[in-house]
């Protein structure tokens, strides 16, 4: 009697079939959930904008990739000198939109471009102004914002101390600055900096940017650096970005910005 109840506990072949299969499914059920890449940003609209559900143009275009690449993205919201820290500590995985400068690849390592920003110099529209060479700034009050890089030659005269610059830590505080006329200049992406204009001073705007531009540099992602897992992370996401770029995306993506409609762009996958 006890040698039959064993043998009817046995499984059978079926069975066991049925259990690896299960098994398989599970161990892909988990893998896949433990592919999640976590991306730190900020906003900057029309490049990011949390308040929106697709989180604005770059953030589009990070997620198809992931996406196609097999990874699944969870995007958090933090001031940009945070996104660096937390991603020193190993608490993001990749950190965007950010310019490769020569400060960041201490502790950073650069995607390939995802589209091209283009920094210009804004300024009231009754403020005669004109410039060559930053050293033709230094009579300027200039706002700028934490964290931000805009390019190595204003890079350069800001930490000899050559620029008169208020720092804020707030990315509009330096638009509303220049409202009020507390400075003179602020630097900033022409299709970040309009988009913000729009939002913060509806109709007419007295403000107006200088038609030589201060730095012109590709957005990339920002990946830990001396990291084997980040190193595979970015390989997978140039690899996919490629194939993006061969389809004619990030070409129609910058079209879509320069020309003020960033929503024109949605992906094709």
């Amino acid at each position: 009697m006890f040698r039959s109840s064993v043998a009817l506990a046995r499984p059978g072949l079926s069975s066991i079939r049925w259990l690896l299969l299960a098994s398989l499914l599970l161990s892909g059920s988990s893998a896949l959930a433990e592919r999640v890449v976590r991306v730190g940003t900020g906003d900057w609209v029309p490049y990011v904008d949390q308040h929106r559900e697709d989180g604005g143009a770059l953030v589009r275009l990070v997620k198809a990739v992931f996406t196609a690449a097999g990874y699944q993205v969870e995007f958090v919201f933090y001031p940009w000198d945070r996104n660096v820290l937390m991603l020193q500590q190993g608490m993001l995985d990749a950190i965007m939109p950010y310019s490769c400068s020569p400060i960041r690849l201490d502790y950073g390592v650069c995607s390939e471009p995802l589209v091209r920003g283009q920094v210009v110099l804004f300024h009231r529209k009754d403020l005669p102004f004109d410039w060559t060479r930053v050293e033709d700034l230094k009579d300027y009050r200039i706002g700028t914002t934490l964290g931000y890089s805009y390019g190595p030659e204003f890079d350069g005269a800001l930490n000899k101390g050559l620029l008169r610059i208020e720092q804020n830590s707030k990315e509009d505080t330096a638009f509303r600055l220049l409202e009020l006329k507390r400075i003179d200049l602020h630097p900033q992406d022409r299709a970040v900096g309009y988009s913000m204009l729009r939002r913060l001073f509806p109709g007419e705007q007295g403000i107006t940017h200088h038609p030589r531009y201060l730095n012109t540099e590709p957005l990339r992602l920002l990946f830990r650096k001396g990291d084997p897992a980040a190193d595979e992370l970015l390989h997978r996401f140039n690899e996919e970005l490629s194939r993006f770029a061969q389809r004619g995306e990030l070409k129609r993506l910058q079209e879509a910005l320069y020309s003020g409609d960033a929503d024109r762009w949605r992906p094709k996958l």
